[in-house]
């Protein structure tokens, strides 16, 4: 089976490994089946590298996401996907308006706007990218692999993930990367 033919297993694997929902007294699968697990972490490894993603950034995206559910990576396991959507929907942390993070062919801005495809509407503030200097830990890990695999636009969107936003309501400046796991987290 080739790497590009394991995409669709592993995925799966991924989506049961970080799914939460399982009946009272089961063990997490990332104990019970650690071996395995190591094992599924080499093989996505070896997927994301493979020279068919070059010209699919939204597979290798999901194949990342696979990876980090793997690892045990909480939040990003399971929502690293907006990456590929080009937006997350979050909450304000200050006055809780949920806003749109648009990153990508629509624009780089936060809005409350659902309908901001059309240019015309909404109040739009303009997102800022982290500095790739100032990127840390899982942050930076990303973003160079990223780079390392030749998804630069993938790298390029990461640093509005793990840069910062201005709520389109109340003006208040908010990580767009923390605003995320607030949402996401247990």
């Amino acid at each position: 089976m080739t790497a590009t033919d394991r995409t669709m297993p592993l995925l799966l694997a991924a989506s049961i490994l970080a799914s939460t929902d399982r009946p009272y007294g089961t063990p997490d699968p990332k104990d019970a089946y650690a071996a395995e697990t190591s094992e599924l972490i080499e093989l996505a490894e070896e997927a994301l590298s493979h020279p068919s993603l070059a010209d699919s950034p939204e597979r290798y995206v999901e194949l990342l996401e696979a990876l980090l559910a793997f690892e045990g990576v909480e939040v990003w396991g399971e929502q690293l996907h907006g990456l590929s959507g080009e937006e997350y929907e979050v909450p304000c942390p200050a006055c809780e308006a949920e806003n749109f993070v648009v990153f990508g062919e629509c624009g780089y801005f936060s809005t409350t706007d659902s309908l901001y495809m059309n240019e015309a509407t909404g109040h739009r503030r303009e997102l800022q990218a982290a500095a790739i200097s100032s990127l840390e830990g899982l942050a930076k890990r990303l973003h160079a692999r990223a780079l390392t695999d030749g998804q630069h636009k993938v790298a390029d969107a990461l640093t509005y993930i793990f840069g910062s936003a201005h709520c389109a309501e109340c003006d208040a400046l908010f990580q767009v990367d923390q605003a995320i796991v607030a949402r996401w987290s247990n």
